[in-house]
């Protein structure tokens, strides 16, 4: 039974370095322009290992049309996942689609508490941007946006480990 948990534990301790190293090659071939490798590596990172920020970059190559065909819907996903794991600028660019109702309905009020969220963790567009969105809120959206706000900031305030950083 030892040598069966020490095996286990083996294999834990070395996936991890194994995907961070998949990560950094998938960022490499990103910024090298190889947009159908990355987006390819950073698919099998985001569904096998739910990479956070693996899930954000396929957010970017998704809303820029790289590597995929431009899809503002799925990339809204992609972000909304890598948003509830705590990746600011995630949360920031699923706040910019709700606000231009990109791939997801217009929505001021989830722009805005998405902004809230990613501003409470110090993200800079984000408390830049959040007092342009409020000004576009009548008082009754804007009490119903800070309730959300509260709601989501409960539930995916940044993470310190996983925001890296992107963006």
């Amino acid at each position: 039974m030892k040598h069966k948990n020490l095996y286990i534990l083996l294999i834990l301790l070395g996936f991890g370095p194994v995907a961070l190293a998949d990560f950094n090659s998938s960022v490499i071939n990103y910024a090298s322009g190889k947009y159908d490798l990355a987006y390819r590596e950073m698919q099998s990172l985001a569904e096998t290992a739910e990479h956070p920020l693996a899930m954000y970059y396929l957010g970017v190559m998704t809303a820029n049309g790289q590597g995929v065909e431009q899809d503002y819907q799925a990339a809204a996903e992609w972000y909304r996942k890598a948003a509830k794991k705590g990746v600011m600028p995630a949360q920031y660019r699923l706040a910019k689609l709700y606000e231009e109702g990109k791939g997801v309905p217009r929505d001021l009020e989830y722009a805005y508490a998405w902004l809230a969220v990613a501003s409470a963790g110090g993200h800079k567009r984000s408390i830049a941007e959040l007092p342009k969105v409020e000004k576009q809120l009548s008082e009754e959206e804007l009490a119903s946006a800070r309730k959300l706000a509260r709601k989501l900031l409960g539930k995916y305030k940044k993470q310190e480990e996983r925001t890296g950083g992107a963006e």
